[in-house]
């Protein structure tokens, strides 16, 4: 392995509850019924548009565009951020002492995500931080594919780390190594559908990714 691909939103930061109640102002705003962090971690999926019709909202009464747009500048504008999640810190320059190479890929438009990085002092273990051209969380399997070129690492040279489904959707599109950490958007018993390893912390996922690192693991 000689990339990582982090997720961000729900992986390294710890933004699902302060997400959650975003979702539900945005959808209350429109008039419809809120959901539990419970319910919210069993519906979430991308495009994130499936996430809101899950949950009830009807896109023949209402605009996604606004509603998007909407969460994107509460978003933005959230006088108190949310944290990282524990370890986070540590397990990034852990990979980023070895030797082995980190970039950042999210479905957060690059316009929000780019200062967050900034906020908690990340830059330095990404060589790329690469958010979405857009606020509207198609997904990010075309970037993905780009980012690896960009970067010349391919196949089982990678490992993506996130939080849901995507993310794992993601690393089968890129023949990448995957883990899945279960403190995020998405329940445990949703990623554990997919099939590949999910991990209860970063730590953890740290432990499992290490065997896989030379300069971690010694081996050859």
């Amino acid at each position: 392995m000689k990339l990582i691909l982090w997720d961000w939103n729900g992986t390294l930061i710890n933004d699902t509850p302060s997400n959650v109640e975003l979702f539900n102002r945005v959808m209350g705003e429109l008039g419809y019924e809120t959901v539990t962090v419970e319910r919210y971690r069993e519906i979430y999926q991308h495009p994130i548009q499936k996430l809101y019709e899950e949950a009830g909202f009807d896109p023949s009464r209402h605009s996604f565009h606004e509603l998007a747009k909407r969460w994107n500048d509460l978003y933005h504008t959230d006088p108190a951020p949310p944290p990282l999640h524990d370890d986070a810190r540590w397990v990034l320059e852990s990979f980023h002492g070895s030797g082995t190479r980190q970039a950042l890929l999210s479905a957060l438009a690059h316009e929000i995500l780019e200062p967050a990085v900034a906020r908690h002092g990340l830059n330095p273990f990404f060589e790329v931080v690469q958010g979405a051209t857009d606020m509207f969380g198609h997904g990010k399997v075309e970037q993905g594919r780009a980012l690896a070129a960009q970067l010349g690492a391919y196949g089982p040279e990678i490992a993506v780390v996130g939080d849901s489904s995507h993310d794992a959707e993601v690393a089968q599109e890129l023949g990448a190594i995957c883990c899945l950490v279960s403190h995020g958007a998405e329940s445990e018993s949703r990623l554990l559908q997919t099939g590949f390893p999910v991990c209860g912390s970063l730590r953890e996922a740290h432990a499992r990714l290490s065997r896989r690192v030379p300069a971690l693991s010694g081996e050859a």
